[in-house]
């Protein structure tokens, strides 16, 4: 199948995702839960100038979900930059102070909502990102964190996105079967994670264009289509 057949199919799924067929949501953090698009890719670029990289913001939202050691590392091996491991670090601790320093990430409007009412719906709910609980910390409140039933970051697994080890292991602590679990994502990373996992998936175009998120079993444009296919009126 092409992936113009693919994002066609994707564009023409009914408006609803049979939500009676899955026990659990599992959400992305960055770019689906909170808007942070800007500064994810501005704080990459900051530090990556560092070390004569020009990067683009596809290049880096194609690999969202990879750990940022692994990110940087990955783009200083493709273009020939040696780095140290201690470099690397550097340019971590750096990236958070610039993200830190372009302003809070704020959730979504009405995303908050709509893990009040998947909650009251009986749905159980878990988040799987590729950021250190260290950075996510940094936003989620505790009450804001009294939503899920999981949550699951970087220093969770040994295996991160694009491995399906963090949806595996966000599904084994809701005790509920991959085959039950409904992921939304918005990178190609966390779409194949999320499929090798043995979960369907919604992808959301907040970062990315539909022809980058053909893998997934429904597209949505924005948060409004999101609601629509998770049924939440």
């Amino acid at each position: 199948m092409t992936t113009d057949t693919r994002t066609r199919r994707s564009e023409k799924a009914p408006q609803h995702c049979e939500m009676a067929n899955f026990d659990a949501v599992i959400f992305d953090w960055d770019g689906v839960l909170v808007d942070s698009t800007r500064n994810y890719y501005r704080a990459y670029e900051l530090v990556l100038r560092e070390v004569g990289i020009e990067t683009t913001p596809r290049e880096i939202y194609l690999r969202e979900g990879q750990p940022t050691p692994q990110l940087i590392a990955t783009l200083c091996a493709e273009r020939g930059i040696q780095i140290s491991k201690e470099r690397v670090g550097d340019l971590v601790l750096r990236r958070r102070e610039h993200d830190r320093a372009l302003g809070p990430r704020r959730f979504y409007p009405g995303m908050l909502d709509v893990l009040h009412r998947l909650r009251a719906s009986g749905k159980k709910l878990a988040m799987v990102t590729g950021s250190s609980r260290k950075s996510v910390q940094l936003v989620l409140t505790p009450n804001e964190e009294r939503h899920f039933d999981a949550i699951i970051t970087a220093d969770d697994v040994t295996r991160p996105k694009p491995d399906p080890e963090p949806f595996t292991l966000a599904a084994t602590r809701l005790g509920i079967p991959p085959s039950r679990c409904l992921v939304v994502e918005n990178a190609p990373y966390g779409l194949r994670a999320a499929r090798e996992a043995g979960c369907r998936a919604i992808a959301i175009c907040t970062t990315l264009a539909p022809p980058d998120l053909s893998s997934a079993d429904w597209i949505a444009r924005n948060h409004r289509e999101l609601e629509s296919l998770l049924e939440i009126r």
